[in-house]
């Protein structure tokens, strides 16, 4: 190896320790000071002395968060399940298929990203009222679907797009319908992409705040963002316990990532590539 090629691997290096370093220096903060005992008045970063559990015990029971990560999970596996189908199913279609409109009705669905969906949240609402969704698991489930399938579309055509045409030719020229071709030929060899959408789906259902803020007024509904930020409101102070509900609402987040890393970045690559 010559001098100026270990030299660029070092600077490589250096970049991503640097960059690894400014990642998980906030999380190893966090860590640290939820082991002090709740209501620990702390001046700084130290490390505790005597490292407990007593914050995450105070967290889970004043925050109620079991409930919060219930809901949460109903709210988010439906809204996976909805958005992962109907992306593949319309980004095979457009990805694939040339028919009257195609391009057109892309672009329609791809407004879906670039309009703010704050302002259209109050009428929304008013909508749902109408017909009686508010304050029910549907009345997030829908709105949460209808947020991230235009990305969603855009995802998986951009894979669909990808493939070779004359793999689906010869497919066809067998007899294949485009159901089984979508079943038994894309849908195996585009699971990194497929997996990485309802990787990144299910996080953003995790997270989303306003959807449940202006969607429902009962306690029950409060997902996980929600009871976090009644719980700061009420334990402002109390910083140990703070982290410690901190790492509670962000620990499903964080196992999904940590279990699915290899195939999102796999995903992500092939969904880079159109």
């Amino acid at each position: 190896m010559s001098v100026h090629t270990r030299r660029d691997v070092a600077v490589r290096y250096a970049i991503l320790v640097a960059a690894s370093v400014l990642t998980l220096a906030p999380l190893v903060v966090v860590a640290i000071v939820s082991f002090f005992p709740p209501g620990t008045q702390l001046d700084g970063v130290s490390i505790p002395p005597h490292p407990t559990f007593a914050a995450y015990a105070h967290a889970w029971r004043f925050g109620d968060f079991g409930q919060a990560l219930t809901t949460s999970a109903i709210v988010a596996i439906p809204v996976v399940a909805i958005v992962t189908t109907l992306s593949v199913l319309a980004g095979y279609a457009f990805g694939t298929m040339r028919f009257v409109g195609s391009r057109a009705l892309f672009y329609v669905i791809l407004a879906g990203m670039t309009v703010p969906f704050n302002v259209m949240i109050v009428p929304l609402y008013f909508d749902f009222q109408r017909v009686h969704l508010t304050d029910s698991y549907w009345g997030l489930i829908v709105p949460e679907s209808g947020i991230y399938l235009a990305f969603g579309v855009f995802w998986m055509r951009a894979f669909f797009a990808s493939v070779p045409p004359s793999l689906i030719e010869s497919a066809r020229l067998d007899g294949a319908s485009s159901l089984r071709i979508l079943w038994r030929i894309l849908v195996p060899i585009g699971k990194p992409a497929i997996l990485t959408l309802m990787m990144l789906t299910f996080l953003a259902s995790w997270n989303e705040y306003l959807v449940p803020l202006v969607m429902s007024s009962s306690n029950q509904l409060q997902t996980v963002p929600l009871r976090l930020a009644n719980f700061q409101g009420q334990y402002l102070t109390d910083v140990p316990s703070l982290a410690a509900a901190s790492f509670i609402v962000a620990g499903p987040a964080i196992a999904t990532y940590v279990a699915t890393q290899r195939t999102f970045f796999r995903g992500l690559l092939q969904g880079a590539l159109k």
